[in-house]
């Protein structure tokens, strides 16, 4: 008998020298012979990579044989398994045949309905619109169409088959699953838009529709006849799902090459034309895993596993029953000698409340002998000699069991997050996960967000806990809270939360594995000398900050510190000045040491580590960590929300801005990535337009492989997963809608190119929001009344989808109702938009610009009254809103002024201040 490592290299041995009948051979003997070999033995070896070009299949696709790719496809190699360069077999291709061999396999695989195949070879880069021959010009849909199963079919449609394709016999998928007479895969290709007026281009049935071939056939007639409603809007020039036009984008900010991303519910923007391009938003519950857009490495056929985040480093499959948990879930753990049982104890009993919204009681004790085996139960132990690392855990699922091992304390709370997802997903009567493997650790030590308590919207304790606690499941190990001291007659409490609330959130955040961390800032007027004036009390808002590791200065503040002088840059003297304790690491601005000589790095302690702060979409963190890196400075990232300044938001910017960094600072070895969500002016924007840039840090800090192409296509649908629990899959896509919307008319309003990120998010604010507090200022010259009325269209479109969602989370509806008050602002700036636009249209229509803004003045009164009746209509539900979930005593004021003074500008000779007073009823006597 021989061992796997000798067969490997009798496979290798036989692939390298040519001699398919050897490698026939050698495979038929271990599927033969079940009593020598386990039954997985030969799916291991034909999958390991086991040379430099990756696996036997990679070895022979690169080398051309034909043979040889038949022969090891025929036996179920995995085509999708990439090597060490990222690289799948079907990327060393080279030789035309050999690809044909790839195109054959996926052909068959369709016809004979073997899912799971069909997406290894997706994933490993096959096109899903190929064609067999030039003869017949099928493409895989029309072979689904006549020999495959609706669910290959579904399978198809969702990576981007053209449903509207056309063979040689001038017959679309659709004609040809008509004829079949299968109504399943007639209704599957309704759904997915196929075209039933559509009419066959050539051949013996030219000129006929489907119905027309449906004729003795009532079932399929039928469906025919009462179409089902369609998943997504279709380009009847591709076949292909619409929505807002395809954006240009790049692997990352180095790569040459560009990808087009398919979204599930239309693609983020125009490509690069002079006009950016929106069109009506579609809603679907599917995840878009896409060949190009699935999660990495290894491949997997389970779609539900794409809706873990952040997405694990390894998941294997196994064969299997399922594990299925009864209601009462015992969970076993286990310590090593230097890990606390009580410690583990503490945590799954902190997690038991968040089991049983998935209607499991955990019942939580030591692991002896005597533990009860029989019934589906959890295996958690927790010990540094088992695994061996940081931060690293491993999942064994089994019909019976599932297992955890974790390296340490913090690496429970992540496990028991995947423990927790992987329930989520696969609960509907029942939870039955499929047998997998899971090895699983962070690429970025420390992941997550600052929240600019200084001003702004600032949520309340129950709800910031809430929103905790949704962070803490997606892997989240810090919190920052950003607040600017000013000086005072009397030294005492500055910050807008009470010191027991502080105290009572940061213990709520270490006993979810999360720290949270002061950062220290001081208003512009404070100079240096003022800082002793200051030494109480920053020293007070830092001792509420029990379990931090760290303190953080921000910007103004970290200009005193850092400063160079005579040649050198001394931070000992200044640090003196502020009260950090020995035991605390230093973080610091990183701004003002821009511009300096990059040999003063040297000069920076140890124990100090820089924030690189960048928020714009091309930021380039790698000029500034470069030095950084090559001096041995340790140092975070700070990319932004782009929420600020803005009614919705600005994901685009963020997904660039986020990934530019998460890209940076896994080559030049950053300490950690937080996402900053500052305040701007008005406070227009909820907290609910943050969560994109918080998912989107925390799946990539996590796991940086994440293709750019799979978070443009299933944000959405993550948030919808993890955030807001919404079992219609609504919210999260109207939360992205409503933000590309918002950037579409900033582009419009530059005359910027589709895909253009410059100057992403604006720093002064969207275009709409300006709208809504400075219109006078607003550049229309380069605006249409055509663009306007398709950003309304997309907000109304928004507004009519959320009344079909169906949020579970904690302030489901208030969540709801802040989303449907975005709608409602951002239809009201529109307004403003368009009446400054008819009334500032050049009246030749021929030279110059189209329009000019002549200001709010210029309006006539019929339109400034009709716009002001909106604005107080609005006032009453907008602070009910932002008193139920946000603290009255910061922000709001403010944020009503913004109201008040657009009303002031529009009705200059009334009394603003008794109008937003007034009854609702008395409104129409304005």
């Amino acid at each position: 008998m021989s061992s796997k490592t000798e067969i490997i290299d009798q496979l290798k041995a036989a692939v390298t020298s040519g001699r398919t009948d050897i490698l026939r051979s050698i495979i038929s003997a271990v599927e033969k012979d079940k009593d020598l070999y386990s039954p997985t033995l030969l799916r291991d070896i034909l999958n390991e990579v086991c040379c430099e070009e990756g696996t036997l299949l990679h070895l022979s696709s690169k080398m051309g044989n034909v043979d040889m790719v038949r022969t090891l496809l025929s036996a179920n190699a995995d085509p999708g398994i990439h090597n060490e360069a990222g690289k799948t077999a079907y990327d060393l291709v080279t030789d035309e045949n050999v690809r044909m061999v790839f195109s054959e396999e996926l052909l068959q695989a369709t016809a004979q309905s073997k899912l799971g195949r069909v997406c290894q070879l997706f994933a490993s880069g096959v096109d899903v619109n190929l064609i067999d021959s030039e003869e017949s010009q099928n493409t895989p849909l029309h072979w689904a169409a006549s020999f495959g199963n609706r669910g290959v079919i579904q399978c198809l449609c969702t990576r981007g088959a053209n449903v509207r394709a056309v063979n040689a016999s001038g017959c679309t998928p659709l004609h040809d699953a008509v004829k079949r007479g299968d109504a399943q895969a007639v209704t599957e290709l309704l759904m997915h838009n196929s075209d039933p007026m559509a009419k066959v281009t050539c051949g013996k049935d030219e000129g006929k529709t489907a119905i027309d071939l449906a004729a003795g056939k009532p079932q399929v007639l039928k469906v025919l006849n009462n179409p089902p409603k369609p998943l997504h809007e279709t380009d009847t020039s591709t076949g292909t799902q619409s929505g807002l036009q395809k954006l240009t984008i790049k692997a990352d900010s180095t790569s040459e090459s560009s990808v087009h991303s398919p979204l599930p519910n239309g693609d983020i923007n125009g490509p690069l034309s002079p006009t950016p391009q929106l069109k009506t938003p579609t809603f679907s519950k599917n995840l878009s895993l896409n060949s190009t857009l699935q999660p990495p490495k290894p491949v997997i056929t389970e779609e539900k596993l794409g809706l873990l985040w952040p997405q694990p480093q390894s998941i294997i499959q196994r064969d299997g029953k399922p594990f299925t948990p009864g209601s009462q879930l015992p969970v076993y753990i286990s310590n090593g000698p230097s890990e606390s049982s009580n410690e583990i104890l503490k945590i799954w009993q902190t997690r038991r409340s968040t089991f049983e919204t998935l209607s499991l009681n955990i019942s939580v004790n030591i692991f002896t002998r005597l533990s009860d085996s029989s019934v589906p139960h959890i295996l958690c132990c927790v010990n540094s000699r088992v695994c061996p690392g940081c931060a690293l855990y491993k999942l064994t699922i089994s019909s019976n069991q599932v297992k955890i091992v974790c390296s340490d304390i913090q690496s429970l709370h992540y496990a028991i997050s995947t423990v927790f997802q992987l329930f989520s997903v696969y609960k509907a009567e029942e939870i039955h996960i499929p047998p997998l493997l899971i090895d699983d650790w962070p690429d970025i030590h420390y992941r997550g967000i600052l929240l600019d308590i200084s001003q702004g919207r600032l949520l309340m304790k129950n709800s910031l806990k809430s929103t905790i606690d949704t962070l803490s499941l997606n892997k989240i190990n810090m919190i920052q809270l950003y607040c600017r001291f000013t000086k005072m007659d009397e030294p005492g409490w500055q910050a807008p939360y009470s010191k027991s609330c502080i105290c009572d959130l940061d213990e709520y955040c270490r006993e979810r594995g999360i720290q949270m961390v002061p950062v220290l800032d001081v208003v512009p007027q404070i100079q240096f000398e003022d800082l002793d004036d200051l030494y109480t009390t920053l020293q007070d808002f830092i001792a509420n900050f029990q379990n931090a590791q760290f303190v953080s200065l921000g910007p103004r503040l970290s200009s005193f510190i850092l400063d160079a002088d005579d040649g050198g840059l001394d931070t000992s003297d200044s640090l003196k000045l502020l009260p950090l304790h020995w035991d605390k690491t230093i973080q610091i601005c990183g701004y003002p040491l821009h511009g300096l000589d990059t040999k003063l790095l040297f000069d920076i302690p140890p124990n100090v580590l820089i924030n690189e702060y960048g928020i714009e979409a091309d930021y380039e963190f790698r000029r500034f960590c470069t030095p950084l890196s090559e001096k041995g400075v340790g140092f975070f990232l700070c990319p932004g929300t782009s929420a600020w300044n803005s009614i919705a938001g600005c994901p685009e910017a963020a997904i660039k801005n986020i990934y530019n960094a998460v890209k940076c600072g896994v080559t030049h070895g950053c300490t950690g990535i937080i996402v900053c969500d500052w305040s701007g002016k008005g406070h227009f924007n909820s907290h609910v337009f943050s969560w994109p840039a918080y998912m989107l840090n925390l799946g990539l800090s996590w796991n940086s492989n994440c293709h750019q192409d799979f978070l443009f296509a299933n944000l959405g649908e993550l948030m919808n997963q993890h955030v807001f629990h919404d079992k219609k899959s609504v919210a999260g896509q109207v939360v992205i809608e409503l933000g590309r919307a918002e950037t579409y008319l900033i582009r419009c309003s530059r005359a910027q190119t589709a895909g253009d990120i410059q100057r992403l998010p604006d720093a002064l604010g969207s275009t709409l929001f300006k709208f809504l507090t400075a219109p006078d200022t607003v550049s229309i010259e380069h605006l249409s009344i055509e663009a306007v009325q398709r950003t309304v269209r997309h907000a109304k479109k928004c507004q009519q989808e959320l009344i079909n969602s169906d949020l579970h989370c904690q302030d489901g509806e208030e969540i709801k109702s802040e989303l449907n008050l975005a709608c409602e602002l951002m239809l009201l700036a529109t307004r403003i938009c368009r009446s400054l636009l008819i009334t500032g249209k050049n009246p030749s229509g021929t030279a110059g610009y189209a329009a000019i803004n002549l200001g709010i003045n210029n309006l006539s009164a019929t339109v400034k009254t009709d716009i002001a009746n909106r604005i107080l209509e609005f006032m009453e539900p907008y602070k009910a809103a932002w008193n139920t979930r946000y603290m009255s005593t910061i922000g709001l004021q403010e944020s009503v002024g913004t109201f008040q003074s657009l009303l002031r500008t529009l009705l200059p000779d009334q009394d603003t201040m008794e109008l937003m007073n007034r009854d609702h009823s008395s409104i129409q006597h304005l």
